[in-house]
This record gives structure tokens, C-alpha cells and sequence, in this order.
């Protein structure tokens, strides 16, 4: 399980097998600037169906592919999308108890928050719509041709694009422990916002206005209050990191670099936060995974993201910066974790490699800080440094 979306934790709350997700979301919060300029806007449309074959010829234009097969879209009203969407939606509830108790012992979540029905409102209100690689179906939440619906149905129609060339569904990904799921989710949605946010940016500045009114107004709807930061948090890492990662691999290596990125995706949130990573083939060092002290209930990688995660919580309450927060996981280099119920609680121990001496020592530094806003941290160790928390 990865720490970065938990192991599939806004998709199907799987926390032991996960990976990328059974199907790609346009997320309400747009976190990306479009990184280059678009071919120049058209009439607005009648309707969605008329538009849709415009959308396919823009989505060919600047992702540079072919459609090989039509793709059938369904439009659905608010309440009949909210209704389908939730409606497919797999959860398992062993695996919801199981992930609500690592991110507890984690000190990500407080108390005992229905994670579920969380999740539900969560996604029933930022979802704006999604394709599904198993059915091809590609469903979008709107009937009417408004430039936010339009912007909508360019993301999805490239996550259908992708599909059709490299395959989206990777159930490889899905078994893994560690971070090649989220990572790759973050390539996929990362392109397809980058697609949406060229289509957004080639409209007329009334038309792009419109949009950002329509896309706030849907956001208006979550309740903050009701949703653990966390789930918000892990619900828009694909989309906040995965753009600017798929700029830069168009930048260094153009078009046909980053479809090798979808045959050889990256492996680690490390590697999408900081994009020069992947670029040099620097991976994960290897960790053995440290000693439990009782029978493991779970297991996998934290990751830079699950770091950052972490070390956030100090930053109000402990005395770290932000400065200190992104200098002491920038260095990550590797890690794995473990975790195992005891005394009515739940522990978590993570042994933690960095890249260089100087990376420990400010792991170390702000890890002490990270422990001292909370009872039952423990930090040891310096090669790998063993954290271990318990709540």
C-alpha cells in the first residue's frame, strides 16, 4: 500500500492492493495552469452532442493520437450522474476499517469519521465525470454545452484516447504495495488535464470565465467540515502534480517521451513531485521493512507524498516551516512500512532512507518536531530512520 492515495483509497478504499484507479475522474478543483496556447476557440455549440465531435478533433490535435474506435458518451443531469457514479462504487468495508486505522496511527485523521460515507460526499460533489477502461463507458455530469462541461467532456474523451492506445487498466498495478499505482494514475489524469486546461485557455476570456464560475460553484457543494483534509488531499494529488510532471517530460523528451511514460510509467510519488527524477531513472532505493511487534496487518511504502502528509501536521502545531517541511522530504529515497494492531490500538513503523547524510539530519530534525505534536511517535535510528507511531 502507498501512502499517496492509500492504496487506492479514493477509488475502491483498498489499502493493500490498489493502484490506478478502475476509473479516471475530472476532479472539480483545477490545480494546473495550461502550459501551452490552444488552437483558436469556435462557436459555441448548440448542444454536447454537437460538440463532441469537435472535442474528439481537439483532443487528436494536441495529444498528439487517433481515435481508433468511437467513443460512447452518456450525459446525465446532476442527480442522475450523482446517482450513477455512487452507484459504482466498490467499497469493501474491511479494507475502509483497515485504512482508517493507519491513517489514525499516522495522525492523519482524528477520531473514528465514517471514511465511506465521506468518500461518498467527497466524490459525489467534486466528480465531474469519468471513463471507465473496463466498460469504455465515459459518462459526464452536465446535458447542457457550457464551457466547464465541454472543458469536462476534453478530459474524458482523452482519457479515452489513452485508453485506446497504451491501455489504462492496469491490474498489475493494482496488486503492488508500493507507489507505481498512484504514480501512474497521476500520469494519466495528469494528461488529461493538461489537454483540458489547453482547451479551457483557447476559449474567449468570457467563455473561460464562465467555466472557472461553473467549476467554483460545483466546489461550493463540499463540506469541508464532513471530510477528513486528508481524503482531499489525497484526492487531488494526481491532478495537482500530474500536469506540471507531464509538461516536463513533453519538455524534455517531446511527444513520443511521454507516451513511453505510459508503456514505462514512474514508479514513486518522488519521481512526479520532482519530474527530473524520473527523467534520470532515479528510482526508490531498497528498504527491508522493519520489525513488527505483533502480527502485521498491513504493509507498503509511504513515499515523498506520505511524507509530506505527515510532516504537514507539525507545521501549524510543532514548530516546523514549510521550508523545513519540503527540505526534509525532498530527500527521500526509499522506504517501507509496516503495521499491526496492539493494546486497542494500531501502530505504524516506517524505516526511512534518504539520499545523503544532510537529507538524514533534516528528516531527523523535523521528525522530532512532527513527533512532539503527538503522544505515541517515536523516532530512531539514522540508516534508515525508524519512525514509528501509534494511535
Amino acid at each position: 500500500m502507498a501512502v499517496l492515495l492509500l492504496a487506492g483509497i479514493i477509488g475502491v478504499f483498498t489499502i493493500g492492493s490498489h493502484g490506478s484507479t478502475a476509473r479516471t475522474r475530472a476532479i472539480t478543483p483545477a490545480t494546473s495552469a495550461p502550459s501551452a496556447p490552444a488552437a483558436s476557440p469556435t462557436t459555441q455549440p448548440a448542444t454536447i452532442e454537437a460538440f463532441i465531435p469537435e472535442a474528439e478533433r481537439f483532443v487528436e490535435q494536441h495529444r498528439g493520437l487517433k481515435f481508433t474506435a468511437p467513443v460512447q458518451v452518456t450525459l446525465l443531469d446532476d442527480e442522475a450522474f450523482k446517482k450513477r457514479l455512487l452507484a459504482d462504487e466498490d467499497t469493501d468495508k474491511a479494507e475502509i476499517e483497515k485504512a482508517t486505522k493507519v491513517l489514525r496511527a499516522l495522525g492523519l485523521i482524528q477520531g473514528n469519521p465514517d471514511i465511506a460515507k465521506a468518500e461518498d460526499a467527497l466524490l459525489g460533489e467534486a466528480v465531474a465525470g469519468f471513463y471507465d477502461p473496463k466498460t469504455k463507458a465515459l459518462v459526464v455530469r452536465g446535458v447542457a454545452p457550457t464551457p466547464y462541461v465541454r472543458g469536462v467532456l476534453v478530459h474524458e474523451l482523452t482519457h479515452a484516447v489513452q485508453d485506446q492506445h497504451f491501455g489504462i487498466d492496469r491490474p498489475d498495478l493494482d496488486k503492488s504495495d508500493d507507489e507505481r499505482g498512484d504514480a501512474f494514475s497521476a500520469v494519466v489524469e495528469g494528461d488529461a488535464v493538461r489537454i483540458e486546461n489547453e482547451y479551457r485557455q483557447s476559449l474567449p476570456a468570457a467563455e473561460q470565465k464562465q467555466a472557472d464560475t461553473e467549476e467554483n460553484s460545483q466546489a461550493a457543494g463540499i463540506d469541508p467540515s464532513a471530510i477528513p483534509q486528508v481524503l482531499i488531499e489525497l484526492l487531488v494529488f494526481p491532478y495537482e502534480f500530474g500536469p506540471s510532471f507531464t509538461e516536463a517530460v513533453v519538455a524534455g523528451r517531446g511527444q513520443a517521451g511521454l507516451d513511453d511514460a505510459f508503456a514505462h510509467p514512474p514508479t514513486t510519488s518522488e519521481q512526479i513531485i520532482h519530474p527530473d527524477k524520473f527523467l534520470a531513472g532515479e528510482g526508490a532505493r531498497a528498504v527491508d521493512a522493519p520489525t513488527a511487534d505483533g502480527p502485521v496487518i498491513d504493509k507498503g511504502v509511504i513515499g515523498e507524498y506520505g511524507l509530506d502528509l505527515m510532516l504537514e501536521r507539525a507545521v501549524t502545531g510543532g514548530g516546523l516551516t514549510a521550508d523545513d517541511l519540503r527540505q526534509a522530504s525532498a530527500g527521500w529515497g526509499g522506504d517501507a512500512y509496516v503495521a499491526w494492531d496492539a493494546a486497542g490500538q494500531t501502530c505504524v513503523r516506517v524505516a526511512m532512507v534518504m539520499d545523503t547524510p544532510s537529507d538524514t539530519s533534516q528528516l531527523v530534525s523535523a521528525l522530532r518536531k512532527y513527533a512532539a505534536t503527538r503522544r505515541g511517535v517515536t523516532i530512531s535510528g539514522s540508516g534508515p530512520v525508524t519512525i514509528t507511531s501509534c494511535g
